[in-house]
């Protein structure tokens, strides 16, 4: 299969058609691969991405829930573009086979790798909307993005709900711990842990600590809800 068959591919999978399909490269073009090839990397189209991920997902939320104040808005968008969901999103259009890395990037942790995969979905976001403007880029991460509803809406908050399903059972309030943090510092991931009585409940990660928090409230909650 060529190369220009399996970027055509992927554009089915992602449900748009680049005008300028070297926009689409680089969005795939990882700077370690980058610097053997001397070509662009994706950095500045991540860049660009992430501000039109978060425009975009305002913008939907906003207009679709009109009685949500601005407490909940801004904690369901949250949810909505946290690394688990962009990296979900990610390896349904299948990112993680056409991302151009260095062999040392290859070698890297699973974790990191969720990093690598957000990273390059933000950047071809940034791509769709420098080749086809911001409606088109809105049509592509709706699409991506996954439906919530009220049964959900107490994961948005994962921290107050893990802390009142604690407190209602008589349980020792959770600690959260800090375990890594990997990475340069503009781009870090941090693993946190939630212990409740010693008891591990729930791992999580993300670029900042309150993200991995709350990611690793949602693990414990997931996990105390399947032990009822």
């Amino acid at each position: 299969m060529s190369q220009q068959i399996s970027y055509r591919e992927f554009e089915n999978l992602l449900g748009y058609s680049f005008n300028n399909q070297d926009l689409l490269i680089q969005a795939f073009t990882h700077k370690s691969y980058a610097k053997l090839t001397q070509t662009k990397d994706n950095e500045r189209l991540e860049f660009l991405g992430d501000a039109v991920l978060q425009l975009v997902v305002s913008t939907h939320l906003y207009k679709t829930y009109p009685d949500l104040n601005e407490g909940l808005l801004a904690k369901v968008r949250a949810l909505l573009v946290s690394q688990p969901t962009l990296a979900r999103i990610a390896r349904d259009l299948r990112i993680d086979e056409f991302l151009l890395v260095g062999r040392n990037e290859e070698r890297n942790k699973a974790m990191q790798r969720d990093s690598l995969l957000c990273d390059a979905l933000e950047a071809v976001y940034g791509a769709v909307y420098l080749d086809g403007g911001f409606e088109a880029a809105a049509q592509v991460i709706l699409a991506d993005l996954p439906e919530w509803d009220e049964k959900t809406l107490r994961f948005v908050d994962a921290k107050s709900s893990l802390q009142e399903y604690l407190q209602q059972r008589n349980h020792e309030r959770p600690i959260y711990k800090l375990v890594e943090a990997v990475g340069p510092d503009h781009n870090k991931l941090f693993v946190i842990e939630v212990y409740s009585k010693e008891r591990l409940l729930g791992r999580g990660s993300g670029r900042t600590k309150k993200e991995a928090a709350q990611q690793a409230a949602r693990a414990a909650l997931d996990g105390l809800e399947k032990d009822r």
